[in-house]
């Protein structure tokens, strides 16, 4: 029942008992500027506007309406908070002694949870674009698998590279210890 007391950020639903996690990852922090940055614009823009609403309001006696029109806008300017940050946390990748497993939220009700052998991967690439995640060492890492997914993709991770390279190394792990 209490469970829940026990679990790490290395713990997570489906893990298996001799299984180990090498890498947990969730997208860049930088990710989150971007959104963070059209949400303090909306946050604002009613103590700019403020002055002109308030003005009109008082001139057709609804000033009350006013009121409860900027607490609703808050409130879902709040909502939406939540949800960025609830689908940042929610997106992970986790790469164990084992397998890879992709879990893709969209949306509060909708999650895709993919996963392959460490022994069918067939090919690891890193994709860095543009001069942000240059500087600041993020970008997608590809791994091809001869299983039904074709690719999975860790999208905006930090440190790809590194990534690509620890990947690689629990592959030849993995086919070395198959059975011939």
């Amino acid at each position: 029942m209490f469970t829940f007391l026990s679990t790490t950020k290395y713990s997570f639903e489906g893990k298996m008992p001799e299984e180990n996690v090498d890498i947990f990852l969730h997208r860049h922090w930088f990710t989150l500027i971007g959104k963070f940055f059209i949400v303090f614009i909306l946050a604002i823009l009613p103590i700019i506007l403020g002055s002109t609403v308030e003005f009109l309001l008082k001139s057709i006696n609804q000033s009350n309406l006013g009121i409860v029109v900027i607490n609703l806008y808050y409130m879902a300017l709040w909502s939406a908070t939540i949800y960025i940050l609830t689908m940042y946390l929610l997106d992970s990748w986790i790469v164990t002694d084992k397998r890879i497993i992709n879990n893709t939220q969209q949306g509060f009700f909708n999650r895709t949870i993919s996963e392959t052998q460490l022994s069918r991967i067939q090919d690891v690439s890193v994709k860095i674009s543009g001069l942000i995640p240059t500087v600041l060492h993020f970008g997608n890492v590809e791994i091809q698998t001869a299983g039904t997914t074709e690719k999975f993709v860790f999208e905006q991770i930090p440190n790809p590279e590194q990534v690509k390279d620890e990947i690689m190394n629990l592959v030849t792990v993995a086919k070395n210890n198959l059975p011939h």
